[in-house]
């Protein structure tokens, strides 16, 4: 998950890839060294980067937001013209920092996330010759494992009127 992790000289960034986050890292003073370590930041740059993680995953990278954690059930009724939650175009799809569904590097279908299950319909890569999109049907139910609980309002307001989100009540000691 979303951790900051200060040493004597250094903050260092355990997080996921996100689109946003080498672009914002860098504003903040980040550097990237490689995989190994990852974003490492200045010690000024705390507040900054706390900020950061609050605005793409909804946490601030304390350690305390593990201790709580949740799996949300979400399901997608996004009956509009233009669909704007559960469709991006030549990108995955992301919710609140977490990547949802992506389509395949051929093109020819798409697979869910790190830590997401579908339980009922599945991510399709809608493609022609110009363009592609990841796409999540109406009527697609799936689930977001370890959330913390901190960032359920998020999960709520970025969904909104496209879908429905509630804290799952499945046993997920079942993982896969």
């Amino acid at each position: 998950m979303v951790v900051i992790r200060a040493t004597a000289a250094r903050l260092e960034l355990d997080a996921p890839y996100h689109p946003a986050l080498p672009y914002r890292a860098r504003q903040v003073g980040g550097t990237w060294l490689g995989s190994t370590t990852g974003w490492v930041f200045p010690l000024k740059a705390e507040q900054a980067l706390r900020a950061l993680c609050q605005d793409i995953w909804a946490v601030d990278g304390r350690i305390a937001a593990l201790e709580d954690m949740v799996d949300l059930r979400i399901t997608v009724d996004e009956r509009v013209p233009f669909r704007s939650v559960f469709e991006a175009h030549e990108t995955p799809i992301y919710l609140v920092g977490r990547e949802i569904a992506a389509s395949l590097r051929n093109l020819r279908g798409a697979r869910a996330g790190r830590g997401i299950r579908f339980l009922s319909g599945e991510p399709r890569c809608l493609a022609s010759p110009s363009t592609w999109a990841t796409s999540i049907p109406d009527g697609a139910v799936f689930l977001i494992r370890d959330v913390p609980r901190c960032a359920l309002g998020r999960f709520r307001e970025a969904v909104g009127s496209a879908g429905h989100v509630e804290e799952s009540a499945l046993d997920m000691g079942t993982r896969e």
